[in-house]
């Protein structure tokens, strides 16, 4: 075979690779459901790198509970959340490690909840996927659907990887005529909040936050061990680490104490949102900033932003870039289209 024909069969196979990787990349992009977490947790990777203060990992409360933008337009210090709906502690460690390799963040705030979590991967498949569809191949997510395989022989290796293997069947719930392909988010004016406006009104429970004398639970071992993972790796990086939790009606004064041995025992500051010191000075309404037992309205995250950020700001040295055009324009901007979807 002469070197005509070789580069004409060369050039055959290279225009079938792009030919191929286009149409593929269309179809999952049209096919796979690309929900406000994962939309989320992909627009991260648009923030120019080593410009991100504090990284928030963790579930949904952190996710509907804490707004960026309300803590830089009152302080000037930028964050990204990178939180999903029962977020296991495989995946929180995952999207910490790889958060690690874009940003340099001054401080690290994991939300702790999950550390009592029983984590079965069979049955939150869904969850699961909120979480690492939005991620980039990695090492760190590789890490992840290796155990999650592992531990649920229904779930392939390559249905992670290759999102179109798992939701190939989703032609059927849409308009292949009028339906377009949808990547996933770029960027993000949020930066990872994913506020809910709805209210529903709550009561706390009787006696809430008060001792029981009954042993809290015991924590899950699995989970405890990707959180002590979590805050080891924010040590080797030199970075300070919270452990948050946020308010949350189901909570014990028996869990607070428990994490917050933990959180001495690892070298990591406790901040428990829900004990009675905190609470009456977030002044939260539970009749009006509530979505639900567990998680914030819009008028509830931003009490708990406007407070957490004057407590970050009063404990942390946090930088203020509001005079630093190098950032300050882009955020400006996110926040004038932040403030214009919120009405706040």
């Amino acid at each position: 075979m002469d070197k005509k024909e070789c580069l004409k069969i060369m050039t055959r196979c290279i225009a079938f690779v792009v030919v191929f990787s286009m149409l593929f990349g269309n179809a999952t992009d049209l096919l796979m459901r690309h929900d406000d977490e994962s939309n989320e947790i992909h627009a991260f990777y648009s923030e120019p790198k080593d410009t991100i203060d504090v990284l928030y990992v963790g579930s949904s409360p952190l996710l509907r509970g804490v707004s960026p933008m309300v803590m830089w337009d009152e302080h000037g210090f930028t964050g990204y959340v990178r939180a999903s709906a029962l977020q296991a502690p495989s995946v929180s460690y995952g999207l910490l490690a790889e958060s690690l390799k874009y940003q340099s963040p001054e401080l690290v705030v994991l939300l702790c909840d999950n550390i009592f979590l029983d984590y079965d991967y069979a049955e939150r498949e869904g969850d699961l996927r909120r979480g690492l569809d939005g991620m980039k191949m990695s090492k760190y997510k590789l890490d992840i659907i290796r155990e999650v395989t592992a531990a649920d022989e229904r779930q392939s290796m390559l249905s992670y990887a290759f999102p179109l293997m798992r939701y190939h069947d989703r032609w059927k719930e849409i308009d292949l005529a009028e339906d377009e392909p949808t990547p996933l988010l770029e960027h993000s004016f949020k930066k990872g909040n994913v506020y809910l406006r709805d209210i529903a009104p709550q009561e706390y429970p009787e006696n809430f936050m008060m001792p029981t004398g009954e042993a809290a639970p015991a924590f899950n071992e699995s989970a405890k061990g990707y959180i002590e993972k979590s805050i080891a790796l924010c040590k080797e990086n030199d970075i300070p680490v919270v452990l948050l939790h946020l308010p949350k009606m189901a909570w014990t004064y028996e869990q607070s104490i428990a994490v917050e041995q933990f959180a001495k025992e690892n070298g990591a500051v406790y901040l428990d949102l829900d004990r009675e010191e905190y609470r009456s000075q977030l002044g939260l309404d539970p009749f009006v900033d509530y979505y639900d037992q567990g998680h914030m309205n819009l008028t509830g995250v931003i009490k708990v932003s406007d407070w957490l950020g004057d407590w970050l700001d009063m404990n942390y040295d946090l930088p203020d870039h509001r005079n630093d055009p190098a950032i300050s324009e882009s955020w400006n901007a996110d926040l004038a289209l932040y403030k214009e979807k919120t009405g706040i």
